[in-house]
Formats: structure tokens, sequence, C-alpha cells
């Protein structure tokens, strides 16, 4: 429980930053934090397609996985959140004149119409499943796929010492509609 109240209290200092941020409140050192999303926003589901079993073919279930580390301070003044491979990273410190925050990297999210996850807060678990469904869709389209069926996301949360460890995984099997 109390690296969940760490978790949570990480989680509203960061959103009290970018909106203080944004308000002109605090100290700026980027104004945007990059971001990539690929989404499905108007899908057409199977069962709506009234296809027999003989007019699509299932390619193969696909899985993707995002692993995103929580990592606060000794001292709690600061705190990162980070992929596991380093594709991104952001720092939020708390210093006189407010908190500092920096990043590299592009954090990526995915969605489907089903499975949006709110993106403004920061929350490592909803970064997570985002970046595991952005792995998915692109999974999908490499593959040649024209959609998928059956997704299904688990979201792990471990601790590794002072570190706390989400695991998103997303997996879902691949479908091409045959063309007659």
């Amino acid at each position: 429980m109390k690296k969940f109240s760490k978790v949570f209290n990480a989680t509203l200092a960061i959103s009290l930053a970018l909106v203080m941020t944004s308000c002109g409140l605090l100290k700026k050192t980027q104004p945007i934090i990059p971001t990539a999303v690929s989404s499905v926003s108007s899908p057409v589901y199977l069962q709506d397609l009234n296809l027999t079993k003989g007019d699509y073919e299932i390619i193969k279930t696909e899985t993707a996985e995002a692993v995103v580390i929580y990592e606060e301070s000794i001292l709690g003044k600061s705190f990162s959140i980070k992929e596991k491979n380093n594709e991104f990273l952001l720092n939020i410190k708390e210093g006189s004149d407010g908190y500092n925050i920096t990043y590299t990297g592009i954090v990526k999210y995915g969605f489907l119409s089903r499975n949006e996850v709110d993106i403004r807060y920061m929350n490592p678990s909803a970064i997570a499943e985002g970046l595991a469904t952005y792995r998915l869709i692109n999974a999908v389209q490499d593959m040649g796929a024209d959609g998928i069926i059956e997704p299904m996301t688990t979201i792990k949360v471990g601790n590794d010492g002072k570190k706390v460890v989400f695991t998103a995984t997303i997996s879902a099997k691949l479908v091409k509609i045959k063309t007659k």
C-alpha cells in the first residue's frame, strides 16, 4: 500500500506540475513532451461484417509487451518514469522554483476503441498499456493484417528494490479478410 501511495503521489505531482507549467506558475524546461500515437478510432468489428469462417483467415496470435519503470529518489524530491530499454525517460525534480521536468526520447501510445487510457496524468501503468498497444498496432500493420479480434490486456506491477515495474502485455488474433 505504501508503494501505491508513492505512485499516487508521484502521479499527482506530475499532473500538478504539468498543469502549473502550462499556466506559467512553474519554471518551464521543456513545454511539450514528445508523443507518438497510433489508434483505431472507428473500428469495424468482425461480428458486424456477417462473415463466415471462409471469408477471413486468422494469420496468427500476436503479443506485444511494454515495461515501464517508476523510481523515486531517496529523499522523495525527484522521480523518473522510463521504458525498460531506454526508449524514453521522464525526470521530474522538485526545486526551489517548482517542478523541473526533463525528458529524452518519445513516449508512444496506442489505443483501440475500447481501451483508451487517459494519458494526461503520466501514470506509469497507463504509459505501459499505451506503449504495448502502440507496438501491437504496428505489428498488425507490418504483417499486412486487416484487423484484430479478441484483444486481451494484462498489467502486472512488481517492485525491484526502490523501483516499481509495470509490465503491460496485449495479445490478439491478427485477421486477414479474403477478397474474391
